[in-house]
């Protein structure tokens, strides 16, 4: 068996890290044995915005479900289930949507989004759909290209605002509130010019329904 050097590397810096975190601390390897996340973190797959690393977090501090531009749709089973694993199972107390600046899949969906017939031939442009109808919902396809920074700061952050409402509507998330549960929904946006997370929407509700 023959792996890249890229491969090899990881496989090596993995080996070396898990020996100099039980090293560190002896009962590293038994807190694996189970997890209680208290936050479900719903980000896009680029990988310059690990939610682990951006937060300083550890191994099971974070349940984590990450996709192309940070997008829930009522037909996408792989968002639904995390959501309902983490509210109904691991019943965590805040879900968090995260994009962040300098997003290729909204710079794309804003591109698809000005052209006359919007091509669906490959799995991303498909996967943009919802985005490219938020972009003429909000007509910035209607801006010129000299506008682009603009039209894809503006998608980034509604985009953002999107998703904490479709997660709102999850049945989950409905049950948990009619349960009374503390549970809040935040939207986020990482900004890479400076590599700090910023609240786009506040929480939603404002104060955990349990404490109400």
């Amino acid at each position: 068996m023959t792996y890249s050097p890229r491969a090899s590397e990881l496989i090596a810096r993995n080996a070396e890290w898990a020996r100099r975190k039980v090293n560190i601390d002896p009962d590293f390897i038994g807190r694996l044995e189970s997890q209680n996340p208290k936050v479900l973190w719903i980000g896009c797959v680029d990988s310059r915005v690990p939610e682990t690393t951006i937060c300083d977090c550890t191994l099971g501090d974070i349940l984590t479900h990450r996709n192309m531009a940070n997008i829930v749709t009522p037909a996408d089973d792989s968002a639904h289930a995390a959501i309902q694993f983490a509210v109904e199972h691991l019943e965590v107390q805040d879900i968090v949507i995260v994009g962040h600046s300098m997003c290729g899949g909204i710079t794309a969906a804003w591109n698809l989004s000005r052209e006359s017939v919007v091509p669906t031939d490959t799995p991303v442009q498909r996967w943009l759909l919802p985005l490219i109808a938020l972009s003429k919902e909000l007509e910035l396809d209607q801006l010129a290209p000299e506008h682009k920074a603009r039209a894809v700061k503006i998608l980034t952050e509604e985009n953002v605002k999107r998703q904490v409402l479709n997660i709102s509507n999850h049945k989950s998330v409905q049950d948990a509130w009619a349960g009374k549960k503390k549970l809040q929904i935040h939207g986020w946006l990482f900004q890479m010019e400076t590599a700090v997370l910023v609240d786009v929407t506040g929480p939603f509700p404002e104060s955990p329904i349990g404490n109400l």
